[in-house]
């Protein structure tokens, strides 16, 4: 028997720092040691049959340990990794990275980038460099954040408050999540994608059933907890990837004509590509959604942190080259109909035009049916999530199936409104909480350089703040409400106010100033190091 690790071990990077309470589901087999095992004349491999190593899931194998070892008060260092092949690995990093694609691919992704190209024209590429930035890499590395972190938006955000994670979760979910992007993925679909397929049906009619029928596929798909990204991973994403997949290539082989010059020019195109990826609100998915995948990985039997890791960044990497590759041909595309389709088209037609041009009749309802199960796939994701968090708030009291079927009730009721109602409820919020997630995430990377909470609270208050400020301008703009000179002139000084990014300059003067005066004030700090 080995004795207990003292409190103050690896898992402190100082004597101030306040330990973090470790989840059971985040613990690993570093903690275990062979003698429980030696005991019985049966180490590492030998330990269990051969055929159970192999044939059963990883997860079956991590039970076993965990029962013939813990439960007689000992622990066995058994490395999952002796269970789990190299090919195993590939396989599992595919799968979650292609559920980690569509649940980010939702079907509003489709509009952004040819509308991109569509107005940068030539200067399609400097666009594509500014979208992959904020619509592709600051998404993934959410969810890296998120693994490096603890696995969860509580540990995440541990240094800022104790109530902060659960109160900013909690919000996400319920108006960004649930009052949103579920019931608009069931409307796009209707909108976009059906009628498309059917233009000569009565939508009044037919939306009264198409709706019921999404949502009752979102169910099917959504109940079964432990195979809900294997579902999306092996059967929605490839079907998805396929249709667009065709399209995107199509484009390249057979182009529309050649990308003209717009008059966007110089820097432009970058900064409108830059906000354009802000705006599609993926980082808040990924802090919502995030924990299915860390959940994924650690299903699959990789509770090890090297093995969590490598499953973890390696689908991280299968996600983004999938929204590299979809979101560069799409914004090529755009790009290439510069020069052949008139100005006046709208954002909502464009993409169904283009194809339309490019394919035909048979392009525009591949597109369709893409459109509908990009929607699907956003839609089973965030229900999953949702109906977890249901039992988590609930104390266990609401099962998980009582909650897909709740949050999947309510969001029908909800996507009768329409695209443009839905639509017109998200921007108070992502005006006010976005810049203070994306300064959460790029904390949570940096998390090992950032062990001053002071940083944290400082950078991320200033961040709401000026969120604050920016939500005050838009809505009084709106009303045509008056507001004072001097606040929109301060506003519209500060660097990066023209792309959106008004907020980083104060959010980093903020973290500099709350850092030194955390550490003048010899606070206690709460260690994101080694907390996997």
């Amino acid at each position: 028997m080995h004795e207990a690790r003292p409190a103050g071990g690896p898992h402190h990077t100082r004597s101030t720092s306040r330990a973090l309470p470790r989840p059971e589901s985040a613990r690993t087999p570093d903690a275990w040691t062979k003698d429980s095992c030696k005991t019985q004349g049966k180490t590492g491999k030998g330990a269990f049959p051969a055929a159970q190593q192999r044939k059963s899931a990883p997860r079956t194998t991590l039970g076993c340990i965990r029962l013939g070892c813990r439960k007689q008060g000992r622990v066995d260092e058994v490395r999952m990794s002796n269970t789990i092949g190299t090919r195993s690995i590939y396989r599992d990093c595919l799968i979650v990275g292609f559920a980690m694609f569509a649940v980010f691919f939702g079907a509003g992704n489709l509009i952004f980038p040819p509308q991109i190209g569509f107005v940068a024209g030539a200067g399609w590429a400097k666009a594509l460099c500014g979208l992959l930035l904020t619509g592709m890499l600051l998404p993934v590395l959410t969810v890296i954040a998120l693994g490096l972190c603890g696995g969860s938006v509580e540990r995440l955000t541990a240094p800022i408050a104790s109530w902060f994670g659960s109160a900013l979760l909690f919000v996400s979910l319920v108006f960004l999540a649930w009052m949103i992007a579920v019931p608009r993925t069931a409307s796009v679909a209707f909108e976009t994608g059906f009628m498309t397929l059917a233009p000569s049906l009565n939508a009044h009619i037919c939306v009264w059933i198409f709706i019921p029928l999404f949502f009752a596929v979102t169910i099917y798909f959504a109940l079964d907890r432990s195979n809900v990204i294997d579902r999306i991973g092996r059967i929605l994403t490839p079907l998805l990837l396929g249709l667009l997949g065709i399209i995107v290539i199509w484009s390249v082989l057979a182009p529309l004509g050649t990308p003209v010059d717009t008059g966007v020019a110089g820097a432009a195109p970058f900064g409108m590509g830059l906000i354009t990826g802000y705006q599609t609100g993926d980082v808040f998915g990924g802090l919502m959604f995030g924990i299915i995948f860390i959940e994924a990985v650690r299903d699959r039997g990789y509770t090890d942190k090297t093995g969590f890791k490598t499953v973890l960044f390696g689908a991280a990497v299968v996600t983004f080259f999938g929204l590299l590759f979809v979101y560069g041909g799409l914004e090529y595309l755009g790009a290439t109909g510069s020069g052949v389709l008139g100005s006046d088209v709208t954002q909502a037609n464009l993409l169904t035009r283009l194809v339309a041009e490019l394919a035909g009749r048979f392009g525009a309802n591949a597109l369709a049916i893409a459109v509908v199960l990009a929607c699907l796939t956003t839609a089973v994701g965030a229900t999953a999530v949702l109906a977890k968090y249901i039992v988590q708030w609930s104390g266990g009291r609401v099962s998980y199936r009582a909650g897909v079927w709740f949050v999947s009730l309510t969001s029908l009721v909800q996507s009768f409104g329409g695209v443009d109602h839905i639509v017109a409820l998200a921007e108070p919020f992502f005006r006010l909480f976005y810049p203070a997630g994306i300064c959460i995430v790029l904390l949570g990377i940096l998390s090992c350089f950032f062990t001053n909470d002071g940083v944290w609270k400082g950078a991320t208050l200033m961040a709401i703040l000026m969120g604050f400020v920016d939500l005050i301008l838009s809505v009084s703009g709106k009303m045509g409400i008056v507001v004072p000179t001097h606040l929109q002139a301060f506003y519209d000084a500060l660097p990066l106010s023209s792309v959106g990014f008004a907020w980083l300059v104060p959010a980093i003067i903020g973290g500099v100033l709350g850092g030194v005066w955390w550490q003048i004030a010899g606070m206690p700090n709460v260690s994101h190091v080694d907390t996997f």
